[in-house]
């Protein structure tokens, strides 16, 4: 006969553990807080935000005879200044325009439209680019199945068959996201309706 455990026991134990207080509390707030009464968080008119978004400007590309747009992105080292007087190095996506030093240009398409990423690894190790959020085949996908070694081209191409949204692309090797993307890889993918619209008059800097 297998034994069993009461919720009260596993949380004392859990609470008597020194090295999982913070696994301990979200447990607590978590078992003890009914969702489905509690009221919504919200942070409207809490917070001051001084800094506006700034959207990366938009990345330049083609159309082949065969009518599909072409976009270059190569991931690769570089430098930024985000305090006065200091140089961090960091790493970015470049269309050969692009030079922030990090995160990259804002790539756009349009739906219908087939569309061909050509991507090439300037950095020192394995890589990926992952299109979160976009509808796409799994081949295409860019997870930590589809590494793009150093000094290597990848180049998904598809459809873009789904609604406006506002997606981003970023680095996705196994193991190895959080470094890359610390760094600086990842930024804005913009999936728009139709050629004119709102989206049209985003601000890009």
């Amino acid at each position: 006969m297998s034994a069993r455990i009461s919720r009260r026991a596993l949380l004392a134990g859990l609470a008597a553990l020194p090295a999982l207080p913070a696994l301990t509390a979200l447990t607590l707030v978590g078992c003890e807080v009914d969702r489905t009464t509690a009221a919504p968080l919200s942070t409207v008119d809490t917070l001051d935000f001084s800094n506006r978004l700034r959207i990366p400007a938009l990345a330049e590309s083609t159309v082949d005879h065969d009518g599909v747009r072409v976009f270059h992105l190569s991931a690769s080292e570089g430098s930024a200044e985000f305090l006065p007087g200091v140089s961090t190095p960091t790493w970015s996506y470049s269309d050969g325009r692009y030079g922030a030093g990090f995160l990259g240009p804002t790539l756009r398409v349009t739906r219908g439209e087939q569309v061909r990423m050509i991507v090439k690894n300037r950095l020192p190790e394995i890589t990926t680019v992952h299109w979160h959020g976009m509808h796409l085949p799994a081949r295409y996908d860019g997870g930590p199945h589809q590494p793009i070694a150093s000094g290597e081209l990848w180049e998904p191409e598809w459809k873009i068959d789904q609604q406006a949204a506002t997606l981003w692309y970023h680095p996705h090797p196994h193991g190895e996201t959080e470094g890359q993307v610390t760094r600086g890889l990842g930024i804005i993918l913009s999936r728009r309706r139709h050629q004119s619209g709102s989206a049209a008059s985003i601000r890009h800097r």
